[in-house]
């Protein structure tokens, strides 16, 4: 393995066409979870333009549908489909598992919720935020580890919004020490279901 620094032109302000221009990814796969909205569609609209076979997973088929439409509308690629997933529903994510067939080349793991009003729990009692953003990924990557297995050379690319990566560096900040009483705490509580620990 090379310590050798891997460099790049792109940056926070490039765009996913940008990034992708001029590769063909003809015969390759992909999952985009979250594709109905947010950068997952221009994720997905990217990939779909550089010739991927697009798979959305997606809550909302309805809003996957019309996402799916469009992007082979502006693209020319009619390989954009649409899979049900639920990551806070491990039978959701079992199912997807189940109906894949094949290799699988890249499954970005995009889906996500951030800052739920009230507390909510999954079924199995899994604070919602945690479960979606981080079980429910997990979960669809070990279940699809033989698709992924099978692709050669696949990768997984798992994104978090701003708003995790800010409250992340704020309380790492005052986990850091000894609680100050020059800064208010407002703690984010994650609810563990009895007998996990």
């Amino acid at each position: 393995m090379s310590n050798q620094r891997i460099t790049t032109h792109f940056g926070a302000e490039s765009t996913a066409a940008e990034v992708i221009a001029g590769i063909d990814l003809t015969g390759r796969r992909a999952i985009v979870t979250g594709g109905a909205s947010g950068i997952g569609v221009e994720t997905a609209r990217a990939l779909a333009a550089a010739n991927a076979e697009v798979t959305l997973a997606v809550r909302n088929l309805e809003a996957g549908e019309r996402v799916a439409d469009e992007i082979a509308a502006t693209t020319g690629n009619r390989q954009v489909l649409v899979a049900p997933l639920d990551l806070a529903d491990p039978a959701s994510i079992g199912a997807l598992v189940a109906r894949w067939s094949g290799p699988l080349h890249l499954l970005v793991n995009n889906a996500g919720v951030m800052r739920l009003p009230a507390l909510q729990l999954t079924p199995d009692g899994w604070e919602m935020q945690f479960a979606t953003n981080h079980l429910g990924h997990f979960a669809l990557a070990v279940g699809l580890h033989d698709a992924l297995a099978a692709a050669g050379n696949a990768r997984i690319v798992s994104l978090r919004g701003g708003g995790d990566a800010s409250l992340g560096r704020r309380r790492h900040h005052r986990q850091c020490g000894p609680p100050r009483r020059d800064r208010s705490h407002q703690p984010v509580p994650l609810h563990v279901p009895r007998g996990s620990r």
